[in-house]
């Protein structure tokens, strides 16, 4: 549920205080004796490549066991059909589609 925040603003009651504007900074002067920065070589942003991953044994059956539960929901939980759901989410596991 959003609750609602009172406000504490009365009109007519603000503060006459004045804003005070940021001070404004200047750059440092550069050194000119040490020598510039060479420009970097070749493309500085290079691109991600996904590497595939692996997953642990632990993780591949708890994936096995949530697609075929899906599964097994999907057809209402009819019984004699939980061994193709679990097949069936192996080779969608091991495909890597899931």
């Amino acid at each position: 549920m959003a609750r609602e925040v009172a406000s504490t603003r009365i009109p007519g009651n603000e503060s006459q205080r004045p804003i005070q504007e940021p001070p404004v900074l200047k750059p440092a002067a550069a050194d000119t004796t040490a020598a510039p920065n060479p420009p970097p070589r070749g493309n500085i942003f290079r691109p991600l490549f996904l590497v595939p991953h692996r997953l642990t044994p632990a993780e591949r059956h708890q994936r096995i066991c949530d697609l075929a539960y899906r599964r097994a929901g999907q057809r209402g939980f009819a019984p004699g059909s939980e061994v193709e759901d679990w097949l069936e989410a192996e080779r969608e596991v091991d495909a890597g589609r899931y």
